[in-house]
């Protein structure tokens, strides 16, 4: 790239007084109102100094780049065509300068090239803010996700949980209503109208628990008055 990242040439680079715009320097660049209070950086046209190289230029074809749509030639040669000083060039049989007019007209496409190159830049960096900005969105989005996941687990294991305790609740009121004996089971909350319930219970659900335990079974009978 012609200019290196976020430094745009300031003024004081650039010859001052009357005589700058002749003696070869290019005219400050015209910064509206909008641009001047706005996020846009400051802008600044570099002189022109470098030599016209000629030889460089006379290789190339320029109805091939246009037709292959050569766009690395344009950039291998888009520094030298911008920068370089035409006012003090001559032709090498008449000794005679470039025409005013083709002179205004070179200078003219220089400097659009400069702007546009410029704005290239800038709007590069401000892509690649964009890109950042977005990507930390998505992280933030995934993780936002991610939490939102875990509370909804939380949240149905909550439920179930309370569903679970209803029922039990549910089960002993009744039992307390009808003031029937229940047997309960040692190892959960669950309870049962009978001893036979209750032993088949242990059985299948908490033969190991038993086993090491040495419950016994009638020891948990409890009588609702």
């Amino acid at each position: 790239m012609p200019f290196q990242k976020h430094v745009y040439y300031p003024l004081a680079n650039s010859p001052e007084g009357p005589d700058a715009s002749s003696a070869g320097a290019a005219p400050m660049a015209f910064v509206p109102p909008r641009a001047a209070s706005g996020p846009l950086p400051f802008f600044q046209f570099r002189p022109r100094l470098e030599s016209v190289d000629w030889r460089r230029l006379s290789a190339i074809d320029v109805d091939k780049v246009a037709g292959a749509v050569d766009v690395l030639t344009l950039q291998e040669n888009i520094m030298n065509i911008t920068f370089c000083k035409l006012e003090d060039e001559k032709c090498p049989h008449c000794q005679s300068g470039v025409d005013p007019v083709l002179l205004k007209l070179i200078r003219l496409a220089q400097l659009t090239i400069e702007y546009l190159m410029h704005s290239q830049e800038f709007l590069t960096s401000q892509l690649n803010l964009v890109e950042e900005r977005l990507r930390l969105s998505l992280i933030d989005y995934e993780q936002s996700k991610q939490l939102l996941t875990k509370q909804a687990g939380e949240i149905k294991l909550l439920k179930d949980e309370c569903k679970r305790r209803k029922k039990m609740l549910s089960t002993q009121q009744l039992m307390i209503e009808a003031k029937a004996s229940y047997y309960q089971c040692h190892f959960c909350d669950k309870a049962f109208m009978n001893q036979a319930f209750l032993q088949s219970h242990i059985q299948r659900r908490h033969t190991a628990e038993s086993a090491l335990a040495h419950v016994n079974p009638f020891s948990h009978v409890y009588i609702l008055m």
